[in-house]
């Protein structure tokens, strides 16, 4: 049996879904036009983080799946500006967190500001995946991974007819969400060459890779159509 002392996950984690369910209180996973939100927005948070210990976190990095979205999303939930939230964040968990948060952040905004356009800030976050540690990369891979899933799950809910118009609950449309998501699969696989070290990392990338290309196949499409297609990303 394994002692409590060598249990991998502290308080400090638990700490850290205190906070997350704080920060983020309100806030729904987004719906169609018509549709009235639901599901509460810790519930990504809670599986992202799931995803991340699946293919190999430290407790750092589950920290960092859990409070990934603070910074960009903090700022309307809570009226704090990004960097009062990020300087909460270094105090109660440290720079590694910190740190693992900001590489996973695409946009933070004062309290009230909008964020950066769309397109600009997928453009960044995609340009400075390469650059990252693995680590970081683990986080981030986490949180897309959980994302696909839920769309396909969803899509593949719905009749073929309808699937396109599940993607107005995005502002991007279906184009530009997938060839965003195609977009971040191809970044993650390119990184392999430099992971051999962590196997479990590298099959989380691969798993994004078949969620995504199962949603594409879901919406009638396929991986060479939407790295072709002119869109938001092109």
């Amino acid at each position: 049996m394994t002692s409590r002392s060598s249990f991998p996950l502290t308080d400090r984690f638990s700490q850290a879904l205190l906070l997350a369910t704080h920060w983020h209180h309100g806030q729904y996973r987004k719906v169609g036009p018509e549709e009235t939100p639901s599901l509460p927005y810790i519930s990504h948070l809670l599986g992202v983080a799931s995803v991340a210990l699946e293919f190999g976190a430290s407790e750092d990095e589950a920290i960092a799946a859990l409070l990934h979205d603070a910074l960009e999303d903090g700022p309307a939930n809570t009226g704090q500006d990004a960097e009062r939230l990020r300087t909460e964040l270094l105090d109660r968990f440290g720079l590694r967190v910190t740190v693992l948060v900001d590489d996973a952040t695409d946009a933070a905004p004062r309290a009230g500001q909008p964020k950066a356009p769309w397109a600009e800030r997928k453009r960044t976050y995609l340009n400075h995946l390469g650059d990252l540690p693995a680590s970081s990369l683990l986080v981030s891979a986490a949180d897309k991974l959980h994302n696909v899933r839920t769309m396909l799950v969803d899509v593949l809910a719905l009749p073929a007819r309808d699937r396109a118009a599940y993607f107005e609950r995005f502002q991007q449309g279906q184009l530009g969400t997938l060839q965003y998501y195609r977009a971040l699969a191809d970044a993650f696989i390119s990184t392999e060459e430099r992971l051999a070290e962590r196997p479990r990392l590298l099959e989380l990338f691969r798993e994004l890779e078949r969620t995504v290309s199962a949603l594409e196949t879901a919406c009638g499409l396929s991986s060479d159509e939407i790295r072709r297609a002119p869109g938001p990303l092109a």
